[in-house]
């Protein structure tokens, strides 16, 4: 079922390395309403999941203040969004399988019309195969670096690690950033080369709101959806414990602090509505940058109308 939700929120997400745009709505008594435009709607969706709902997609603008214009990044963007009751992520990567497979196929119906009528059209999406390569992150370090990840779990370990590969790292630096370090710099450019890969079972340090696995409890059951080297779409098998959601949001608010960043109050309704969800899996998809692997575009102004580098030039 699809589903709208505000755009305007009062309470945004705690995630470290995101930044909300703030919001004041005046009335015609001079009152005045201080909230923020959502970074993604998925507390709303998790809301609504406690209160009945079951299988729900959203399709809507979602804003982030970002550090640059243009590449794969504009701070407003379209998400697809959605959420499966009874479920965990693996039900949602076949999910993702399926999305590309029915989307490439009603392309290629289009471009050989289009063919048909005089045009000389081909998507590079033409060649990609419909099935995703599946990897763990252990599985991924280990090929790329030759590295065990299962050794470096902790904030020390990977402090460690960062030192021996001589990247200037801090000690107060927390456990994402030093993984990012290596991961942005030594990982993802080897994902080019893998086209559509699929990495799943994420550290637990960076479990966000995903639960644990239940296989292996220092991995958390998230994946990441990649096409040739660029993130398209981040999946969790959804965190029920509400008491365990909280102390990591605090956690957040506390790196926050740590960075100079605002801190926002937590949304306490969000918190209380995990008591009662279901069991249920959810993922966030970038549209933008999904019709940008369709088109082998390299820039994300190539497919949006007036773009923030375009206005910000104006």
């Amino acid at each position: 079922m699809e589903v709208e939700t505000p755009i305007i929120v009062k309470y945004p997400g705690q995630e470290p390395n995101l930044s909300p745009m703030k919001i004041d709505v005046a009335n015609e008594r001079g009152q005045i309403f201080k909230g923020y435009l959502h970074t993604s709607p998925e507390y709303t969706m998790k809301k609504m999941l406690s209160s009945g709902f079951k299988n729900i997609f959203s399709i809507c603008k979602t804003f982030r203040n970002e550090e640059s214009f243009g590449g794969t990044h504009n701070p407003e963007f379209t998400m697809l969004e959605w959420y499966r009751s009874d479920c965990d992520m693996f039900d949602l990567m076949r999910d993702v399988e399926a999305l590309f497979k029915f989307v490439i196929k009603r392309i290629k119906k289009l471009v050989i019309r289009n063919c048909k009528l005089g045009g000389n059209y081909q998507l590079p999406i033409t060649n990609y195969q419909y099935s995703f390569r599946r990897v763990s992150m252990c599985d991924l370090w280990k090929k790329i670096l030759d590295i065990d990840l299962g050794g470096y779990l902790t904030k020390e370990k990977m402090y460690e690690l960062c030192v021996e590969k001589k990247y200037r790292v801090k000690k107060d630096e927390s456990y994402e950033e030093l993984f990012y370090r290596i991961f942005l710099n030594e990982i993802e450019p080897g994902l080019e080369k893998m086209g559509a890969v699929i990495v799943y079972h994420y550290p637990a340090a960076m479990a966000a709101l995903s639960r644990l696995s239940t296989e292996d409890p220092r991995y958390a059951e998230r994946f990441e959806v990649y096409v040739d080297g660029v993130e398209v779409a981040n999946a969790f098998s959804e965190l029920r414990d509400a008491k365990e959601q909280l102390r990591r949001l605090r956690n957040e608010q506390a790196e926050r602090r740590r960075l100079g960043k605002e801190v926002y109050d937590i949304d306490m309704g969000f918190i209380e509505a995990l008591e009662s969800m279901p069991d249920s899996a959810g993922i966030a998809l970038g549209v933008d940058r999904f019709v940008q692997i369709l088109l082998g575009c390299k820039n994300i102004d190539d497919v949006l109308v007036l773009p923030m580098s375009k206005i910000s030039n104006s």
